[in-house]
């Protein structure tokens, strides 16, 4: 990894969980990362200082940089010299002391029609309706309808005003500043009684008005209450105005003397008594403009409102605003011309269902405050609490990504410059995505938080400001001139194709993935997988498969999907819940298609004896990932998220996409049932069930899974009441279990047949078209038709294991014999009567030899039978894919494996499944070594992404 020119001591993203320190780099963020090259970040242009008063708020025009102060002054400097001119005082504009100064309730609007950016003289003053408490987040919507300024505010309300110059200034007559309308503009008039005592401006029908008296505001009863001696009534006057004031130098400096504060303009009505020319001398004095009941929305939101922002359409003069508060929502409103903003949805991440007591929240989830926004193209990035970024697509109203900046440190500034993205943080890191929402950099920007920035576009600038009293311009251009790493001819010995921009997530940076040809940076889908290989969740593992199981709910949030830990049976490792929500049905069309992914992310254990490299991480080798579980079943797992992930962030989901993913597969799924029908209303109504858990016939034909054997596994125990007992002592002189248990074991098959009475009954014979495919894929392997059948098609019973009492050695009788025997079974035999008949049939074998030992036979777990529909349409639709991804026919196959949950899900969901093979023969899945190709990995990718497509092109037609 290129050297950062200024590290920080201890990356921010980097934390490791206290469950497990075993696991540094599994237990980050999910797709959290270790930093960029700081070198490609930005450059440091220039540093503008105040005197010790913080950084909480950016503008710009042409001419100047605008930054609000925590000590009640705005200051500008000279956008091209960075010389600062001029120092705004507002202290007479009801900006007090507090945390936020530059957020009090009554507040000075500049550059956006409240400051006259050629004098830097103020126009109006803004006094809001009501006890509004601190205004923290303001929107200026100019368009050919409307031109208004829009506020949040702290008791939760949203407030506006027009500003519109036919408003403001009719052509008829001009009026002073005491002319306020109920639209906050003209028409109404400064009642002494109701302004002192309410903060807000009587109504009154249009005529000579009361002029106002003084340039003090109405005292607010609440934020006007300063600490008082005992018996010292409360002052009700405010300090002086002070309006411009100069600086010297390159550091902002406190005006030592207020210029005295201007007079206020008097009244006047429209038919012409005192009226206002344009050269009069008071032309220039700030106008007092208050917010009538009417331009009030109460409660917007059920907490402050920190920010606001607007969102443009490209094809229209519409505008409407998104809003951001400490209820965790954010929300759209549509902008009607000279009516109250209008509510159309609510962004929130779902929560687990509340009656569902196993969903377990993690830290990964967005909720928190959102406390920055910023929009780009139709999409709404927002910021908020533990260091997340939410993005939500206008267009179909959906979670598109969740983008971690750092871990437990919170996002307090946005900004957009070309299709770039920058975060800034408390901790002092500005953070950058591409379009393509690639962490393209991060670097170290202040010694404080960052409170606030701005990105100029004209100059390719973004300026920050902190609460270490600096302002900083950084140079940072456009995405055009950020230079990217080729990611082509990355594996020598077995080619891959290239990924273009559209299709990157980018997550991955040169050198965190210390892999000989798994370093391409645009590849998230290896990024995310070196990751998951790293905690080995080995199913008896109960705390490795809960770090798993975490990982992997905050993988499925941060790719843009709902995601909760359920976890309601003892003794059974997490299922993982999530959700990819397709774009909404045209008015009047049928409910768009929902998938249900069945996959696990539990694995066989990987002793490292026969390993050429560590099987907990991931490692590449000529085209190849090797590590445990990277094809059974974390790879495949992983690729059909980022699949679903990829079309969402590109508005093509036109179906729904639901993630079960379990952790007991390996150990027969044992509690899986019991944990989906604790979820099973959440995941809904299902149309298929999609699979990927097998492996090709080879490793270059592309082929569709559509048949598993079941299984039955047991336990044969003989024991003696004696104890283990010396062959030289007592041998001859006793029944030995060993020996029974060799007669019983030879009863149950002699060869490949199975002498089970009534076994093959029902056994369904094997079709005519079966047995041309069959033929066929033995000229592809290169066996027999036979030998194909027997693995797939035909039953079998195995001997697994003997164990036996005592230390095994060649001299001691063991007193007890147990061994392990399992049956596979095909359509269209019962499981539950191969079951009884196995131990029917054992038991009468043991009963015919008269033994004095004892026996004990019992079903462990069984699985059922699994055959596709081979005419179903979301069969062809993936076969399709298949056919369309790989530019070759694709072979149906069926399996010899058993996976217990498919079966049962297309019982309890009432649909068919389907199987998606993506790894090779040669994957050596269980075994050491095991691989999954990259090319395979990336067009398992590319084969749902095309699966899914065409689902929302067949409801749609």
């Amino acid at each position: 990894m290129v050297p950062h020119l200024t590290p920080p001591a201890t990356p921010p993203t980097r934390t490791i969980h206290y469950a497990c320190p075993h696991l540094p780099n599994a237990c980050l963020a999910s797709l959290a990362r270790t930093s960029p090259p700081e070198a490609a970040a930005a450059r440091l242009v220039h540093t503008l200082r105040q005197e010790e008063s913080s950084v909480l708020s950016l503008t710009a025009d042409e001419r100047f940089i605008y930054s609000g102060s925590q000590g009640m002054d705005i200051y500008a400097s000279v956008g091209q010299t960075y010389a600062f001119t001029h120092g705004l005082a507002t202290r007479s504009h009801g900006i007090r002391p507090s945390t936020n100064p530059l957020s009090r309730a009554t507040m000075v609007i500049f550059l956006i029609g409240g400051l006259d950016s050629t004098t830097l003289s103020p126009l109006y003053t803004i006094i809001p309706h009501g006890e509004s408490g601190d205004i923290f987040s303001l929107a200026y919507v100019h368009t050919p309808t409307q031109q208004r300024l829009i506020f949040g505010c702290q008791n939760t309300s949203l407030q506006w005003v027009d500003l519109s110059p036919s408003v403001l200034r009719p052509t008829s007559c001009h009026l002073g500043v005491g002319d306020i309308s109920p639209t906050g503009s003209v028409y109404g008039s400064l009642n002494s009684n109701s302004a002192a005592d309410h903060g807000a401006l009587g109504l009154s029908s249009p005529g000579p008005q009361t002029p106002l008296s003084s340039s003090t505001p109405p005292k607010h009863k609440f934020f006007d209450s300063f600490p008082q001696p005992a018996g010292r009534p409360v002052t009700l006057q405010r300090p002086s105005t002070a309006v411009l004031t100069t600086a010297s130098n390159l550091s902002f400096q406190r005006p030592s003397t207020p210029i005295a504060a201007p007079k206020i303009k008097k009244s006047t009505n429209c038919e012409g008594t005192g009226a206002v020319g344009a050269t009069d001398k008071n032309e220039d004095e700030p106008r007092i403009l208050s917010i009538p009941s009417e331009n009030v929305i109460h409660s917007a939101h059920y907490g402050y409102i920190y920010c606001m922002a607007l969102v443009r359409d490209k094809h229209s003069d519409q505008v409407r605003l998104v809003t951001g508060s400490g209820d965790e929502e954010t929300k759209l409103w549509e902008l009607p011309p000279h009516h109250n903003p209008t509510l159309q949805h609510t962004f929130s991440h779902d929560s687990p269902v509340p009656s569902d007591p196993a969903a377990e929240e993690t830290d990964e989830d967005i909720g928190g405050a959102v406390l920055a926004l910023a929009v780009r193209d139709g999409t709404i990035f927002a910021g908020g609490q533990a260091g997340r970024v939410a993005v939500w697509d206008v267009e179909t109203l959906t979670l598109v990504r969740v983008l971690v900046a750092a871990e437990g440190v919170d996002v307090l500034s946005l900004s957009v410059l070309g299709q770039d993205l920058y975060a800034c943080t408390a901790d002092g890191y500005v953070h950058c995505w591409s379009s393509t929402f690639q962490h393209t950099a991060v670097y170290h920007a202040h010694s404080g938080m960052i409170l606030s920035s701005i990105a100029i576009a004209s100059s390719g600038v973004l300026v920050t400001g902190a609460g270490d009293n600096s302002v900083k311009i950084w140079e940072v251009g456009g995405p055009r001139g950020r230079k990217r790493r080729n990611s082509k001819n990355l594996w020598p010995s077995e080619p891959v194709d290239d990924i273009h921009d559209e299709d990157v997530l980018g997550l991955v940076y040169e050198g965190e993935l210390e892999a000989e040809g798994a370093d391409d940076p645009s590849n998230a889908l290896i990024y995310a997988l070196s990751k998951f290989v790293a905690i080995p969740s080995v199913s008896s593992a109960r705390e490795d498969c809960k770090q798993a199981a975490v990982w992997l709910k905050k993988c499925f949030s941060q790719l843009g999907a709902d995601s909760c830990l359920v976890s309601s049976v003892a003794n059974v490792n997490p299922l993982v819940l999530a959700t990819f929500r397709g774009r909404p049905p045209a008015p009047g069309a049928q409910r768009r298609p929902r998938i249900l992914y069945y996959g696990h992310y539990d694995v066989i254990s990987a002793p490292p004896l026969g390993w050429t490299s560590d099987p907990f991480k991931l490692s590449g080798h000529n085209g190849a990932l090797y590590g445990r579980g990277v094809s059974d079943d974390k790879g495949p797992t992983l690729a059909i998220a980022f699949a679903a992930s990829s079309l969402l962030s590109r508005r093509m989901l036109d179906a729904d996409v639901v993630m079960l993913v379990e952790g007991e597969e390996e150990a027969g799924s044992a509690g899986f049932k019991e944990l989906f029908e604790s979820v099973k209303d959440r995941v809904g109504e299902i149309d298929c069930i999609l699979v990927s858990n097998s492996f090709w016939i080879d490793d270059v034909t592309p082929c569709v899974t559509y048949g598993l054997r079941g299984v039955v596994h047991s336990s044969i125990e003989i024991s003696s009441e004696r104890p283990d007992v010396h062959s030289g002592v007592e041998g001859g002189a006793i029944v030995e279990p060993m020996i029974d248990m060799v007669k019983i074991l030879a009863t149950l098959a002699s060869g490949s047949n199975v002498l089970i009475p009534s076994f093959y009954d029902k056994v369904r014979p094997q079709p005519e078209e079966e047995r041309i495919l069959y033929k066929k894929i033995a000229e592809v392997t290169r066996t027999t038709p036979a030998s194909i059948a027997s693995k797939w098609s035909e039953p079998s019973l195995s001997i697994h294991s003997l164990n036996v009492s005592g230390p095994g050695n060649a001299t001691v009788i063991p007193s007890s014999v147990k061994a392990k025997v399992s049956i596979r079974i095909v359509p269209d035999q019962d499981t539950d009567e191969i079951a009884a008949s196995l131990v029917t049939h054992v038991k009468d074998a043991f009963a015919g030899l008269q033994s004095p030992n004892v026996l004990n036979v019992q079903v462990d777990r069984t699985a059922d039978w699994w055959l596709g529909e081979l005419d179903d349409e979301y069969f062809r639709a993936l076969e399709d894919a298949v056919r369309d991804e790989w530019q070759a026919e694709p072979l149906r196959i069926r399996e010899g494996g058993s996976i217990p949950s498919v079966p049962f899900l297309e019982k309890a969901l009432g649909c068919h499944a389907l199987h998606l093979p993506m790894g090779q023969s040669s994957d050596q899945a269980h075994l050491q070594n095991e691989r999954i190709s990259v090319n395979n990995l990336r067009k398992g990718q590319a084969v749902i992404e095309r699966f899914l497509v065409s689902l929302g092109k067949r409801e749609s037609s």
